[in-house]
């Protein structure tokens, strides 16, 4: 059998869709199936094979994609807002790029997003069945992280019909964790061939390592501080900024108390102006992205997750694996990840005094410790195996392939979006009128000064989706019109200096000047 795996994320990327595949790539791979992987190039400036290199580019199949969405929606008299019609652009660009693969020699397609599944159900052919694991619901991260209040009405039905033709349009649907299939039909989405397959990890290969050892091996030496570890991107969604208030609170009772902020993303800045302000420094540090997180983790007493939202976290899964207690807000799948007392503990998300306490009970109490700790590599062991989550994702693939298909949904996007656009209207009595402003800026070398003229910029909304791309000018210099109010991710690319990334918060209309450092 010849699978694809196929998301609209870049890879290899921080974050756990990225370890998904990798586990499902190699245990397929040492079941004797042949598996390719498609996704965008880090560098956001083309979609590949990651198996044999095979590029296409993105920049004049989304100019195409943009002119048809903007057409298409145009003889609809349906008016879209900018960031409606980049967002919708972006997933017909993802189509046509997928049209130009040969995807009649697989046996099954599995994405890995709403993204890649609603543009690979439009692209592929007729007889290659489509599964789809859903790894998160995109629409209530944006309730989550308070972002939902800069979007319209209509911005707002179009994120729902997103996630709902993202989950139905798929012959089969993976999700793992029953949260979010809870969550997903608060969509209308019913799938009738759902599967709920939790995610998994060697856990031949993660075993516990006395501190002491691991801490050997790491570059970080801590001594005998009592150690938090924090695995997680720098986002916003991840609450990172509420664990430093509760290491504030921490520190007051015990001086020997550090934690470790292990990944990077487009909160470092903010973070570390945080760290500074709250006079952490000696005891909150930021290890930025690493290879070595395993060993890192067996460094640490405790694991902290203070997420706003998520759905089966990597970082809970390796702790555990690791036998090292967790401490995670209660959202999300992590609620049926850990057991209160028995693996670790539970706090209302956002509630920095909570996560306090907890921390504080198991920093004072080494003896309880060690029991979590005990109780968590035994629940890991049962739970997190990635032998049970691959034989459950081939069973999916073989009911797709014998014919188990899932009905299309009767109505097509467009359709849904007029109806709602049209409903909006008798309410409102008034177009879609939004503000926007022009985002411009200029990109220097950190050391020198120098304009860098080689790079690209792109802007990304608060879900990940790119919007705009483009070559900075000869010295240095991008303006991005029409970005309307709200948070973005502002990523840029060098060949010298790589990807690098910063938050940009737009609040009203006119210009907004930003200068973006490299080193």
């Amino acid at each position: 059998m010849k699978i694809l795996l196929a998301t609209y994320w870049p890879l290899p990327h921080i974050g756990g869709v990225w370890t998904y595949l990798e586990i499902l790539r190699d245990g397929l791979e040492r079941r004797g199936y042949e598996v390719d992987i498609f996704a965008q190039h880090p560098d956001l400036t083309k979609y590949y094979l990651i198996k044999d290199g095979q590029e296409v580019e993105k920049a004049p199949l989304l100019a195409a994609a943009e002119a048809q969405t903007a057409g298409q929606y145009k003889d609809r008299d349906i008016v879209l807002s900018p960031w409606m019609l980049w967002r919708e652009s972006e997933k017909r660009a993802f189509e046509l790029a997928c049209r130009q693969l040969r995807l009649d020699r697989y046996d099954v397609i599995h994405s890995q997003d709403i993204i890649s599944t609603f543009a690979l159900a439009r692209a592929k052919p007729s007889g290659v069945p489509l599964v789809a694991t859903i790894h998160g619901c995109l629409a209530t991260e944006w309730v989550a992280n308070k972002e939902i209040r800069v979007r319209s009405r209509l911005e707002r039905h179009h994120l729902a019909l997103e996630e709902y033709y993202g989950a139905m349009t798929p012959d089969c649907l993976i999700l793992p964790s029953r949260w979010l299939s809870r969550c997903l039909s608060t969509f209308q989405v019913a799938h009738p061939n759902t599967y709920i397959v939790p995610y998994g990890l060697s856990q031949h290969d993660f075993h516990p390592l006395p501190k002491e050892d691991a801490q050997e091996r790491s570059p970080e030496r801590e001594g005998h501080r009592f150690i938090i570890a924090c695995p997680a991107r720098l986002v916003a969604i991840k609450g990172q900024t509420h664990l430093l208030q509760a290491m504030k609170r921490l520190i007051e009772r015990r001086k020997d108390a550090v934690c470790w902020l292990i990944g990077d993303g487009v909160m470092r800045g903010e973070l570390e102006r945080q760290i500074r302000q709250m006079r952490l420094g000696d005891h909150v540090k930021l290890l930025g992205k690493r290879t070595d997180v395993p060993n890192l983790l067996s460094c640490a007493d405790v694991v902290a997750l203070p997420s706003l939202q998520d759905n089966l976290p990597f970082s809970v899964i390796e702790a555990q694996s690791l036998g090292k207690p967790v401490v995670a807000s209660s959202v999300g799948g992590i609620v049926e990840m850990i057991e209160e007392g028995v693996t670790g503990y539970l706090v209302e998300p956002g509630n920095a005094e909570a996560l306090y306490e907890k921390l504080l009970l198991l920093a004072d109490d080494c003896a309880l410790r060690e029991r979590l700790s005990r109780t968590a590599r035994e629940h890991s062991k049962q739970r997190w195996n990635d032998a049970v989550m691959i034989d459950r994702t081939v069973r999916a693939y073989m009911d797709a392939a014998g014919g188990k298909r899932a009905p299309k949904a009767a109505e097509p996007f467009i359709d849904k979006m007029e109806c709602g656009y049209r409903d909006m209207l008798l309410e409102t009595k008034e177009a879609l009128v939004v503000p926007t402003m022009t985002l411009q800026g200029t990109i220097k070398d950190a050391s020198s000064g120098y304009a860098v003229s080689d790079a690209r910029v792109h802007l990304l909304d608060a879900s990940g989706v790119v919007l705009r791309s483009m070559h900075c000018g000869a010295n240095g210099e991008f303006a991005l019109p029409g970005v309307q109010p709200g948070a973005y991710e502002l990523g840029c690319f060098s060949e010298a200096y790589g990807f690098k990334t910063r938050a940009v918060r737009i609040s009203s209309a006119g210009r907004a000047n930003i200068e973006i450092l490299l080193q």
